[in-house]
């Protein structure tokens, strides 16, 4: 792959296919967020990939949702995107995470039918309006170099000589940059297993000014299901109540999986299958001090110790010889073994990665009871890649190095699905802005984990791949995943991404929330004899004394409902007794004080009354450090010239070059008094600026 500059004339055989004003290069999850964000915002737009059967394809656990990445996408729903209703319509099990906690970590998980999962987004790629498909490896980029003397791309060609001119380019190219396969001695070139890299890209990129690394990954084998014996594992089911990601409720209508019950392989109960919804349960082995020797005595073949694979791993999905060696003192780890289907009889074995060599691959799995006449169908691997290093982009994820060129997903240096299908949205939202020559569109860490996760990206250099954690979000009560919609709806009606209706659900919510938070401060109970008697009769501590309505939901365990029943019980008791006197004290208002409430908005209630002191802190520290976020640093700026700065930080600053002071002041290795020294700077220029604009 190579670049086409503007003076360059192209071979005769190179046919003009088509103009758009976005293309995007792959279609995975990051790629199909961004194709969709550009075409519902009106955008004509080109989504193009190396093969239309992988679409939105899942080559790791067919799984969305987890601690942060739940968030994630909920978010990614909030927003428009598809990510959340497309698991509605395919998962085969859902289930709430970190139940024990506090409802700002709580995440939802599913496990998702890999190949429903697969269609169902194809399907609705296929269906958008000012949306094309088509089936193309690219061979080079086109550029032109712009007034400011930075590249600017202006389309693509194909490996058969076609080309497409568009404003803006999206690259997610997920692990096929210069991918090669590993298992045990043997390597191969792949993006992942039956398909084959994408070659030269890297160079280009290069040619453009881009710095280039290189990241490792990998995935577990997959098991026959008829070679288990599920009466040595214990069965983790679905959740027995209605859970869903997305706002959406269509999605939830819409469920695309096979008809009938499941592969008979898989033990279920009536429960499982008759409840809310038809589910699979996912089963849970573990290692043995076997496993853990076949392990050890297998290091010296395993090519993350002899030096096969040089790329960098992510930290927190290790590989099983990893954790071996880094946690020695565990006598066991925990192994989930989950369905890829509701028909399908391959097991995902989850907590296995690996790259060993086949044979000790097939011995480590039958040392795990239940596991001991298993066979693989497919084999664990690793995956080396090159990825450009995100302080690169700006937090709109264009480059800084090639004006329209943005990048989501794997290319950044990140892991996982969610994190992908965020970083497509929102480059998508910013392509479709850019090519109409609109302002930028960028979330801050207070308002979105999806604006942490960026921010992070941009702003601290990474040395693994990047993956989501709540820890990571210093604003994790006003970021709960099911506040997402009231948090980031606005922007998505603004650009056009959800609908009048889907909107007008959001107003609705906001606007019940406000008055029935408006209503607890107006109602006041008294403790007497007939009072306390009610109150203990719904379940409730005893009063004890005069208090608003508030001031009770605020008590631990009480909800929305028991305070909207005491309420009533008080309101009806009291007209009962003055029969509709002048001292009424409804004062008019209709026969519920406390309205009923749905209850999604009744917990939102809760919540907002219990963490409200809370909120009010995190909110403070928000509107103080908001000025710093406020403070632009000019683009053109000489950190040369700032001195007494540390050269560290100087080194830091020029390589990131952050737009805000708040951006500059998270940057790794830029402490405050750098911080003090830069703004002092920059108050100068801004002063110097002034007295010639006087002068003239």
């Amino acid at each position: 792959m190579s670049n086409e500059s503007e003076g360059n004339a192209l071979p005769p055989e190179q046919v003009v296919r088509g103009t758009y004003e976005v293309i995007v290069i792959g279609a995975g999850h990051a790629g199909c967020e961004a194709a969709l964000a550009c075409a519902r915002m009106g955008r004509k737009t080109l989504l193009l990939t190396m093969n239309l059967d992988s679409v939105a394809l899942m080559p790791c656990n067919p799984s969305m949702g987890g601690p942060a990445k739940g968030h994630l996408i909920k978010e990614i729903d909030a927003l428009g995107g598809e990510a959340g209703r497309n698991t509605d319509r395919t998962f085969i099990q859902v289930r709430l995470l970190n139940t024990s906690k506090g409802p700002a970590v709580q995440a939802l998980r599913a496990q998702c039918d890999k190949q429903a999962y697969r269609l169902a987004m194809k399907y609705v790629l296929e269906g958008q309006p000012n949306l094309e498909l088509k089936q193309a490896t690219i061979a080079r980029l086109l550029s032109r170099i712009g007034n400011d003397g930075r590249p600017v791309v202006t389309g693509v060609v194909t490996n058969n000589g076609w080309q497409y001119e568009a404003g803006a380019l999206i690259l997610t190219t997920g692990t096929f940059i210069n991918g090669r396969l590993v298992v045990g001695e043997k390597t191969q070139p792949g993006g992942r297993a039956g398909e084959g890299p994408a070659l030269g890209i890297s160079d280009s990129l290069r040619a453009l000014g881009l710095e280039m690394r290189r990241f490792k990954t990998g995935t577990p084998p997959r098991i026959d299901a008829r070679t288990i014996d599920f009466s040595k594992t214990e069965p983790q089911p679905g959740s027995r109540i209605p859970l869903y990601f997305s706002q959406d409720a269509s999605a939830r209508e819409d469920v695309q999986l096979p008809g009938g019950r499941p592969n008979p392989i898989y033990p279920v109960t009536d429960e499982d299958l008759q409840g809310w919804r038809p589910q699979l349960p996912c089963y849970l082995v573990h290692t043995t001090e076997r496993t853990h020797q076949i392990i050890r005595d297998n290091l010296h073949r395993s090519p993350l110790y002899t030096g096969i694979i040089e790329g960098i791993g992510p930290r927190y999905c290790p590989s099983i010889e990893d954790k071996i060696v880094r946690f020695a003192d565990k006598s066991r780890h925990q192994i989930f073994l989950e369905p890829e289907g509701w028909r399908t009889g391959e097991v995902y074995v989850q907590g296995m990665n690996t790259s060993l060599p086949e044979d000790v691959q097939l011995a480590m799995l039958r040392s795990i009871p239940a596991l001991e006449r298993v066979e693989m169908m497919r084999v664990g691997y690793a995956v080396e890649y090159d990825y450009v290093p995100p302080e690169q982009l700006y937090p709109t994820l264009q480059t800084k190095a090639v004006a329209g060129l943005f990048l989501a997903g794997q290319i950044n240096g990140t892991s996982g699905y969610e994190e992908a299908a965020a970083q497509g949205i929102i480059a998508g939202i910013n392509a479709a802005l850019y090519v109409r020559g609109e302002a930028p569109f960028v979330l801050g860490r207070h308002e979105a984990y999806i604006g942490v996760m960026i921010d992070d990206l941009v702003t601290r250099p990474m040395s693994e791949p990047y993956r989501l954690h709540t820890s990571r979000a210093e604003y994790r009560l006003l970021l709960r995943p099911e506040s997402a919609d009231l948090r980031l709806s606005d922007h998505a009606y603004k650009y056009g991404l959800i609908d009048d209706a889907r909107y007008a659900q959001v107003v609705y919510k906001r606007e019940s929330i406000q008055r029935a938070l408006t209503l607890l401060d107006t109602l006041v109970f008294t403790s007497s004899r007939l009072t306390e008697a009610f109150v203990q009769e719904i379940g409730l501590a005893p009063l004890g004394q005069m208090l608003s309505a508030r001031e009770l939901l605020r008590r631990p365990s009480v909800t929305y409902h028991q305070v909207a029943q005491l309420a009533q019980y008080v309101v009806d008791t009291r007209r009962e007794a003055t029969r509709y006197s002048s001292d009424d004290v409804t004062g008019g208002r209709p026969e519920h004080v406390l309205p009923p409430l749905a209850e999604s908005i009744a917990e939102e209630v809760e919540l907002q009354v219990k963490y409200e002191s809370y909120v009010r802190k995190q909110e403070q520290i928000v509107h103080r450090t908001s000025r710093m976020e406020e403070h632009h640093i000019p683009e053109t700026i000489d950190y040369n010239a700032v001195q007494h700065l540390r050269t560290q930080a100087r080194q830091k600053l020029i390589r990131t070059r952050p737009l805000t002071i708040g951006q500059a002041s998270r940057v790794e290795g830029v402490t405050p008094a750098d911080i003090a020294i830069l703004m002092v700077y920059l108050e100068k220029l801004r002063l110097g600026a002034k007295q010639c604009t006087s002068l003239l």
